[in-house]
């Protein structure tokens, strides 16, 4: 029994970024980037410096999706978002510079959160571009990217953006992912937008951000993987399915696997969530484990801090059981 990726994706995306950059010296810091990604994915070096961070910038979303803690407020983690945390600018401007001076590769700009929702995000992804990172991203639902905000953001020069799906059919997709007050035909304008979003990029004679589409498979959309994967094929440079991390009901007996089964996020990744906490990890159960505040520490510290370096050693070590959290994740991952 071999442990399984949660995620598949059609369609190299890291290929295509390498073609696509003008520099050669911008092509060599990418494979660079991408090949100590997997040397930290599998364990076999530990560096310095986190090669991802992801940084929520705000708890802010205009989506209630049924499997996300903003559309579960009464749930434990559904909490959080019940009041708004927004990191100030001058502070993300700061941790911009501050990962940039410690060796961070990429930059994710969303956790739990709608990007686009937040004014002062174009600002903040042109100055994180400026930097010369190998990789700024966000992840979103594509519903606010209308011609203006798609103008703005291809004016930041990201590298890449993730629009989540999650369905084919628009009962489906108006089931899982809506907003606060539900708006029929939202399925429809979210495709419209990414659409139109490629042809304004490819009319602009631009090769990035490039564009990932994401589905997350569920019971009630498992029909339709094969329609997903066949309409935008041939539309965008990467498609992205993931089994979701099944908060309900556990998946796995822990006892049977646990001295083979390991998690390797904190190996290559800090996340930074809107109220300044430090987790090891962007997964829901990693928001009960807490490594550092940023308005405390500096990222370096926290990198380096014994805590994180003792749950390093854990993970790698296939001692994951010792942490509750942790052992709570995996038993409720789909990764057997």
């Amino acid at each position: 029994m071999n442990q399984k990726k949660r995620t598949k994706v059609l369609g190299d995306i890291h290929d295509k970024a390498v073609k696509y950059l003008t520099s050669v010296d911008d092509k060599s810091s990418y494979i660079e980037y991408r090949k100590n990604f997997e040397l930290a994915s599998d364990f076999k070096k530990t560096f310095d410096y986190p090669i991802h961070i992801d940084l929520e910038i705000d708890n802010v979303c205009n989506f209630a999706c049924s499997f996300c803690p903003i559309g579960q407020p009464e749930s434990e983690l559904g909490k959080f978002y019940k009041t708004k945390h927004e990191i100030p600018k001058e502070k993300i401007f700061q941790l911009i510079d501050e990962c940039k001076e410690l060796g961070v590769n990429s930059i994710q700009f969303s956790i739990v959160n709608e990007p686009l929702a937040n004014k002062d995000i174009f600002e903040i992804l042109k100055y994180a571009s400026s930097k010369k990172f190998d990789d700024i991203f966000i992840v979103s639902n594509g519903s606010l990217l209308n011609q203006n905000k798609a103008i703005k953001l291809l004016d930041t020069n990201i590298d890449k953006i993730q629009f989540s799906l999650d369905a084919f059919k628009e009962e489906t997709f108006e089931k899982n992912r809506f907003t606060k007050i539900k708006k029929p035909g939202l399925y429809k304008k979210v495709k419209e937008n990414i659409i139109n979003f490629i042809k304004l990029r490819d009319k602009m004679g631009k090769k990035f951000p490039l564009v990932r589409v994401s589905f997350i498979e569920l019971e009630e959309n498992k029909d339709e993987i094969k329609d997903f994967e066949n309409f935008w094929n041939d539309k965008v440079d990467g498609i992205h399915f993931q089994r979701l991390t099944d908060y309900k009901k556990k998946v796995i007996n822990f006892d049977e696997v646990k001295d083979k089964v390991r998690c390797n996020m904190s190996n290559f990744r800090l996340s930074i969530k809107s109220d300044g906490n430090v987790r090891p990890c962007c997964v829901g159960y990693g928001e009960k484990i807490l490594i550092g505040n940023i308005f405390n520490s500096s990222l370096k510290d926290i990198w380096d801090s014994k805590i994180l370096k003792d749950f390093q050693k854990m993970h790698k070590e296939y001692r994951s059981y010792e942490n509750k959290a942790c052992k709570e994740c995996l038993e409720h991952s789909h990764i057997y």
